[in-house]
């Protein structure tokens, strides 16, 4: 409920603005929302911070894909210099995009409780590299995930490998 109300008044506070630094977008087809983006800007760029399609009937037509189609137009045509799919190394992001930033994390410990949290953190990093860059090991560790959620297929546009 608390993470609800944050998104809500977020994309709320934003039609306030004149240059609207939070954007919600939807696809709806025969009066149901099918897919969905929440994007922020930042400059000449507008970050897709998340996605989601209904899992129904019409998922298989790829929802998300067109919807993304229409945000990359919009974005074009309001001089966006770049669309950005955020944070993550997913192969749909490689459908769509020439442009990849790396990103870094830095840690800089101050007090002797600081080298140890951040000695925990890079152990978690290396771990979470490891599991993005072994196929085998994400396609089981995305398995996993969707069995704790209930879910036992891949979500249309949710690439399993």
């Amino acid at each position: 409920a608390e993470v609800r109300a944050f998104f809500r008044s977020l994309f709320t506070d934003a039609l306030q603005e004149e240059d609207r630094s939070f954007v919600l977008h939807g696809l709806e087809v025969a009066g149901k929302l099918r897919a969905v983006t929440g994007s922020s800007r930042s400059g000449k760029r507008l970050i897709c911070e998340f996605g989601a399609i209904a899992e129904d009937d019409l998922a298989h037509t790829s929802p998300g894909d067109f919807l993304f189609f229409e945000n990359i137009q919009e974005a074009c045509e309001a001089g966006f210099e770049i669309y950005d799919f955020s944070v993550g190394d997913e192969p749909y992001k490689r459908l769509w995009c020439d442009v990849e930033t790396q990103h870094f994390e830095v840690l800089v410990p101050l007090t002797l409780k600081g080298r140890g949290l951040a000695l925990v953190l890079r152990h978690g990093a290396s771990l979470k590299a490891f599991i993005k860059h072994s196929p085998m090991v994400w396609k089981l560790t995305k398995l996993l995930r969707r069995k704790a959620v209930g879910r036992t297929a891949p979500a249309a546009g949710e690439d399993d490998s």
